[in-house]
């Protein structure tokens, strides 16, 4: 009500002039109306940009983590590969000292299987000696050159 009393009657013009005022009052609310529905459209715009820049931000931080934790193993696997390759090298030189080790007591005691051989032998030939009837004399004297230690054959 535009505070016009309806039984009075209206000034010519005046009914004109109040349509015209109701026309342009709702073209007005007609218009805030579409400007809101507008507004609202581009707020719905924006906040999907919005979620569709943070998914793309969350996306590419999610893929960086996962590039860190795969670089981080890769060092860590690395590393355990290097302590194991140490190890083994550490395993095949004592086990590389072990054989050598264990080879020159074998040959020692080759060596000395060998000199208690000669040394029997030696002695069987001696008593071949005697038991032949062979003076005690030159028996003695070969004796003693058998039995003695041998020297090396290189000599300084």
């Amino acid at each position: 009500s535009s505070g016009i009393n309806a039984e009075w009657p209206l000034r010519p013009g005046a009914q004109k002039k109040a349509q015209t005022e109701a026309q342009l009052r709702r073209a007005r609310e007609q218009q805030v109306k579409m400007q809101e529905h507008f507004l609202a459209i581009e707020a719905q715009r924006e906040r999907q940009e919005f979620e569709r820049v943070l998914a793309v931000q969350q996306q590419g931080q999610i893929q960086e983590e996962q590039k860190d934790r795969n670089a981080r193993s890769k060092r860590l696997q690395h590393a355990d590969e290097v302590r194991k390759q140490i190890k083994e090298k550490e395993a095949d030189l004592i086990h590389a000292r072990q054989m050598f080790f264990e080879e020159g007591i074998k040959l020692d005691q080759e060596a000395q299987e060998r000199r208690r051989r000669l040394d029997e032998i030696k002695k069987k030939k001696l008593e071949e000696l005697q038991g032949a009837g062979v003076p005690s004399k030159y028996v003695n004297e070969v004796s003693r050159r058998a039995m003695k230690p041998q020297t090396s054959l290189i000599t300084h």
